[in-house]
């Protein structure tokens, strides 16, 4: 009787897991599927010349594949991570929606550094959006590891697993005040996001010297 009762328990856990996975994997297709509307097809007018007019859709080509990069890598550690869970609980439902609360919001801040791309409030804005976002996401994965709902893994992955979210988010954070001195040179040190394998690594490494 008790086997049938935990069986039962795991199933609707799962069941639960499911659910709220699957809606965080719709909110991220929605919110990347959003992106590629900030790009219009132009309207030519008089004697303008379409090459000219596609010239003026370079910045919002380039805040789109930014964009969809920075979502992308959102929904493939989200991914990661929710496969592993054994369940979940109302702080982890609520944190989960934080952070898609925050996702969502990417396509509003991505047009708008797109249309003003060399306005330093443009790229700030979307900058403090990125960067909420990942201790959102750094959240989501403390309150699992506190609840116990995440597969075994060791102490080392767990650290290094926390310390790229909150790296990932001070690399978007530390880009605001470079980008109201350039804007331009902002939007470039969001390329130490490369970096972040190497944090992992190096977290790594040092958790087992330590040992």
């Amino acid at each position: 009787m008790d086997g049938a009762v935990e069986s039962q328990d795991a199933e609707s856990a799962q069941r639960e897991l499911d659910r709220v996975g699957g809606f965080s994997d719709g909110v991220f297709a929605v919110a990347i599927t959003l992106l590629v509307l900030n790009i219009e097809v132009p309207q030519l007018s008089g004697d303008e010349k379409l090459t000219t007019a596609l010239d003026d859709l370079v910045p919002d080509v380039i805040s789109y594949f930014i964009a969809f990069a920075v979502i992308g890598l959102f929904w493939y550690g989200h991914h990661k991570a929710w496969s592993s869970l054994r369940g979940t609980t109302p702080r982890l439902v609520w944190s989960n929606l934080l952070l898609l609360s925050l996702i969502a919001l990417m396509p509003f801040t991505t047009a708008l550094m797109g249309s003003y791309n060399d306005q330093s409030i443009a790229i700030a804005l979307y900058a403090a959006n990125v960067g909420l976002a990942g201790l959102a996401d750094s959240r989501v994965d403390r309150v699992a590891f506190a609840a116990g709902l995440t597969m075994p893994v060791g102490a080392g992955q767990r650290r290094a697993q926390l310390l790229t979210g909150r790296f990932r988010a001070l690399i978007f954070f530390g880009s605001i005040p470079i980008a109201f001195i350039s804007p331009t040179l902002g939007q470039l040190s969001w390329l130490a996001l490369l970096l972040l394998p190497w944090v992992g690594r190096r977290t790594l490494a040092a958790q087992g010297d330590s040992r």
